[in-house]
């Protein structure tokens, strides 16, 4: 029976362990709403203690780390431990924490060597490594990596710097946040009996890890204010969210600012602050705020009264703005750092971009050439600035579509738009209906369209009558549904383009691959399946089958793969062209 060699060998189960590590990450980034590809590594320093094994192992070892990069590690580790400032700590009368103090050391050591290491390959490969706490594990000291791309993670918003207050330094964004705990339960995972070894080594439930994500990200607020007696406040708001107040959903806002901000106006002064944990009294109050006039929170006290601010400066200032029943939203100045619904937050909606937008536009509309792309760029543009919800529908068969929809629709003389008209029309409700050459048709219009199986309860009116209308649609149409916050629905959201030399390559990786060293293109094509030709997916089931029938060594994981068949949608648009800005 064939063996499973592991030349770098840590322990019998590190493989698997890897694998679902690396699976829960995706599972729960997925979750979050932030469907970006991560890979897990993990690496093992050897203890100082042991005299023969190598000095460094990876895995996966045949994967696209070079073990070579890590060579010095063990070197560095033990540089980092002589002259560790941890090392003058003295814990008076905690003879525990004294005895322990050696391998914290050590575990941090390891920790920073390999941050250095990663951070080298990171500015080289364009990637952003997180490495979680070292656990030992026979022979060595194992830490736990999760990488993806930066390009990836910084479409998220975050905070510009980390908050910094009394030796405590914050998260700067939500996908962080889940990441850090992400290693953390990695590292726990890690310090059981035979890690891997059973398939349920990771909860299969995501929602509770969001809600430390959560968390963490709110104890910034605190920070801010330099007030540690500002506590839970990620379930405070939860819970004042989900209050209603004379059966009406909460809507208003909280506004976390620290005392003497030049910039805040306080209209209205309470003799008694409100604690942040009397959730009825503060639901009560937050009846009293809207966008504009917010409860101002300055730290553990709680609500101190009403005001409003009429600008951030370089000063972060936490803002809470309820948006309905068990709904909230948490910003820093205007940055929308994240939504919480039912007590799970997620990560905002990435703004449309100029690269998005002319990714999907072309091939919805074939034929749309550059000028009439940008024209229609500028409308778009104009209406995320804007600070209320619209729809901006573009459609070949805009001038009949105002006619039939006369109706319930307001219908205008032709006109090209521009910005300052988006901004002037944009204002009532209903779409704006427009053709390819970006002349207006008609405003106001409430669309039409039979139910459709692609609606989404879970989402807005305006975002489920796009869907209906652009399905129903007999001409070719794209409608742009902009909500409150500038951010941007584009229906049909087509998948993105790829190059087609990356299938064609992967494809014929496959064929010199074996059991041992299969896994990331594996998994590479399983998440690009949709852009595999009928030709491509035959050659891919042939392989995996291959490899299936391989002699199997007990223990050894073999994922079972789906068999690959061709997406009938699938065409030459999702392949990368040449429509691009100029």
């Amino acid at each position: 029976m064939k063996q499973l060699v592991l030349t770098y060998f840590m322990w019998a189960y590190q493989p698997h362990f890897r694998i679902q590590m690396e699976d829960r990450a995706k599972q729960a980034l997925a979750a979050l709403g932030a469907n970006i590809e991560v890979k897990a590594l993990l690496v093992g320093v050897r203890l100082p203690e042991i005299a023969k094994d190598h000095f460094v192992c990876i895995e996966p070892e045949d994967g696209e780390w070079n073990i070579a990069a890590f060579k010095d590690v063990h070197r560095r580790a033990g540089e980092i431990f002589t002259t560790h400032p941890d090392q003058h700590i003295i814990f008076l009368g905690d003879e525990r924490s004294m005895l322990d103090k050696p391998e914290n050391i050590r575990a941090k050591s390891v920790q920073e060597a390999i941050e250095e290491v990663l951070s080298r390959i990171d500015s080289d490969r364009g990637t952003r490594s997180f490495c979680g706490v070292p656990v030992r594990l026979g022979n060595f000291h194992v830490a736990p990596i999760l990488q993806v791309a930066q390009l990836d993670i910084d479409t998220f918003p975050r905070l510009v710097n980390p908050i910094q207050f009394k030796e405590r330094n914050s998260t700067t964004g939500i996908v962080q946040a889940l990441i850090s705990h992400l290693l953390a339960e990695a590292s726990d995972n890690l310090d059981t009996k035979e890690p891997g070894r059973f398939f349920n080594s990771f909860d299969s439930e995501c929602s509770g890890l969001l809600r430390k994500a959560g968390q963490t990200l709110c104890n910034a607020i605190p920070l801010a204010l330099k007030d540690f007696m500002l506590r839970r406040v990620f379930e405070d708001l939860n819970k004042i969210s989900e209050l209603r107040y004379e059966g009406g959903e909460t809507l208003g806002t909280i506004i976390f600012a620290p005392t003497n901000l030049p910039s805040l106006n306080c209209d209205v002064a309470l003799l008694q602050p409100i604690a942040l944990g009397s959730h009825k009294l503060v639901r009560k109050v937050v009846e009293i705020s809207d966008k504009q006039l917010g409860c101002i929170c300055q730290g553990g006290e709680g609500i101190v009264g009403f005001g409003s601010l009429q600008n951030f400066g370089d000063t972060p200032i936490f803002r809470a703005v309820f948006t309905g029943h068990y709904r909230w939203a948490l910003y820093v100045n205007d940055t929308l750092l994240m939504n919480c619904a039912f007590g799970v937050p997620s990560v905002p909606q990435s703004r449309l971009t100029f690269e998005t937008f002319f990714s999907n536009i072309p091939r919805v509309l074939p034929g749309l050439t550059l000028e009439q792309g940008k024209a229609l760029w500028d409308a778009v543009s104009a209406a995320m600035d804007q600070r209320h919800g619209t729809m901006l529908v573009v459609s070949d068969a805009a001038s009949s579509e105002a006619q039939r929809l006369r109706s319930q629709a307001i219908a205008i003389e032709p006109i090209k738009l521009s910005s300052a008209l988006v901004a002037r029309i944009s204002g009532i409700d209903g779409a704006i209906l427009v053709d390819r050459d970006c002349n207006c048709h008609a405003i106001g219009v409430i669309l039409d369209g039979i139910a459709t199986n692609t609606g989404d309860p879970s989402r807005g009116a305006r975002y489920n009558s796009a869907l209906r209308y652009i399905e129903s649609s007999l001409a070719p149409a794209v409608c742009l549904v902009v909500s409150e916050d500038g951010y941007v629905n584009m229906v049909p959201t087509l998948r993105h383009q790829i190059k087609k030399q990356d299938i064609e390559y992967h494809v014929e990786l496959l064929k010199t691959l074996t059991s041992d060293n299969y896994h990331s293109t594996r998994s590479w094509l399983d998440e690009h399946r949709f852009y595999l030709t009928s030709e491509q997916c035959d050659v891919v089931n042939t392989e995996l089958t291959r490899i299936k029938d391989e002699p199997q060594e007990v223990g050894e994981i073999r994922l079972i793969t789906p068999v690959f068949n061709p997406d009938p949608e699938m065409n030459e648009s999702y392949y990368l062209d040449e429509f691009s800005q100029e």
